[in-house]
């Protein structure tokens, strides 16, 4: 038997905002169906469950059936999939019974949770935030909780779930300061939507004051940290580091720089500057490995064009393991190219340094965090703003270092590849610091089942000072 809704309702903000965003949102629909056109077209990806996006999930959701409470989780793509995969893993610890409903954006979000084996009850697409469509989505999934990770802030949707007495919860919450900038010229619009979320857990504090500014009720914001750091990252063993070094051709004593999640105009920049290091390092090797995969064909080319042969592990793996475009004759220099979703945080057990991508470009950086746990140091561009909090945590640390221009880049590598003791000491403090920051997943879990006990007081409380809260 499907079990009743959650709650009966609550009061929420203004129709008339919402009917106001909604006329704007019809003004501007042609604008928007011309531009997702042009995804479509651009990356046929865009097309991958466009049924489940306009609200068809009936087949989707039989894992949910019954009295047991659920629990409906967003997150866009892999990066906010990593960081709730720990959320979830505490909620079932606290509470066994719940149902996850698990809703990304993007596919390699799905791929993501499907390698990270979290095993949802239901797995979908995020609907269109248009009336009806998320109404339709809400009533066939029936959740008590509503998770969004980090900023994932659709007005419709929370205020159809806030009207159904649903709980929405902001985990990881996070405002970038590109995002702060936009929000603050629609801040009513933002009050509003805002109204509709009983917690936020913020990153940190500047994180939980940029969410009162826009208008988060002061009493539902605290301060939770980044359950990035709570991760399962993989222990990775001399002969796996073997194993991956044999098949990219390298020798094991060679010197690794790993490019990691690189964007279009940062792999031209790494391939020069590992052409001047090779000057000083003759033996170092090099990895890219784009952060679309599917833009393999195109890093081999920028590959080529400097002079050097490239190992594709896509192309290698199709194979069975052996490249079948490699050099005759042995070995020879040639750049290793990771255009595969799932071994990246394994490779970087491989490398000696490492730089991470989207940071060198505007584009807001990505995670340091998996090379950090490997004990590499991480190198990043200045444009850090989506991982603000976690790289001043490790440039505090001494564990990553912030690089303004090929120069700097170039430079930074070369004194690391001379200095045993600083990759010693590297090696010994990431792990360390990664344990120092961990503990958010437990602290958000505790919130989320609290708002589950609202709507089913039968289910066990946290053991009183075994929560893992703060503040």
């Amino acid at each position: 038997m499907r079990r009743p809704a959650a709650g009966s309702g609550r009061p929420i903000a203004s129709a008339a905002t919402w009917l106001l965003y909604n006329l704007l949102l019809l003004l501007f629909l042609p604008l928007i169906v011309v531009i997702l056109l042009r995804q479509m077209f651009a990356r046929s990806k865009t097309l991958e469950g466009f049924g489940e996006r306009m609200g068809g999930i009936v087949d989707l959701v039989g894992g949910l059936e019954g009295e047991d409470p659920v629990v409906w989780v967003h997150a866009v793509s892999a990066g906010e999939v990593a960081a709730v995969v720990p959320v979830i893993r505490q909620i079932r610890i606290s509470e066994p019974i719940v149902r996850i409903a698990l809703s990304t954006v993007t596919g390699t979000g799905r791929e993501m949770a499907e390698s990270r084996g979290i095993d949802p009850d239901a797995r979908f697409f995020f609907p269109f935030d248009v009336p009806g469509v998320v109404d339709r989505v809400l009533d066939t999934v029936r959740p008590d909780v509503l998770l969004l990770v980090e900023t994932e802030i659709w007005p419709n949707m929370l205020y159809a779930a806030a009207a159904r007495g649903v709980s929405v919860i902001i985990v990881n919450g996070r405002v970038s300061d590109r995002s702060f900038r936009r929000a603050r010229l629609l801040k009513p619009l933002f009050a509003w939507t805002l109204s509709n979320v009983e917690q936020i857990c913020a990153q940190s504090q500047q994180d939980a004051d940029r969410f009162v500014e826009l208008g988060a009720d002061p009493e539902r914001v605290v301060v939770t940290g980044n359950s990035k750091f709570d991760e399962q990252f993989p222990t990775v063993g001399d002969a796996e580091v073997s194993k991956y070094v044999q098949d990219f051709g390298f020798a094991r004593t060679d010197p690794v720089l790993l490019a990691a999640s690189t964007h279009e105009g940062e792999e031209e920049l790494v391939l020069r500057a590992f052409t001047r290091l090779r000057v000083t390092h003759p033996r170092l090797q090099l990895i890219i490995a784009p952060r679309h995969p599917e833009r393999g064909g195109r890093v081999e080319g920028l590959v080529n064009d400097h002079g050097y042969a490239a190992y594709r592990r896509s192309r290698a793996l199709e194979a069975g393991g052996a490249d079948p475009l490699a050099p005759e004759g042995g070995p020879q220099m040639r750049v290793a190219i990771l255009d595969t979703i799932g071994e990246l945080a394994r490779v970087y057990g491989a490398a000696t340094v490492s730089f991470v991508g989207n940071s060198l470009v505007q584009r807001g950086g990505h995670n340091i965090l998996q090379a950090i746990a490997q004990g590499k140091p991480a190198l990043f561009g200045p444009h850090m703003e989506n991982f603000r909090d976690i790289a001043a945590i490790c440039l505090r640390e001494q564990v990553g270092i912030e690089v303004a221009d090929l120069d700097e880049l170039t430079a930074q590598i070369d004194r690391l590849l001379n200095s045993e003791g600083d990759l010693a000491l590297i090696a010994a403090r990431g792990p360390a610091v990664i344990e120092k920051y961990s503990g958010a997943s437990a602290r958000n879990s505790a919130h989320v089942v609290d708002l589950l006990e609202a709507h089913h007081p039968d289910l066990r409380s946290p053991i009183e000072g075994d929560d893992g809260r703060e503040g």
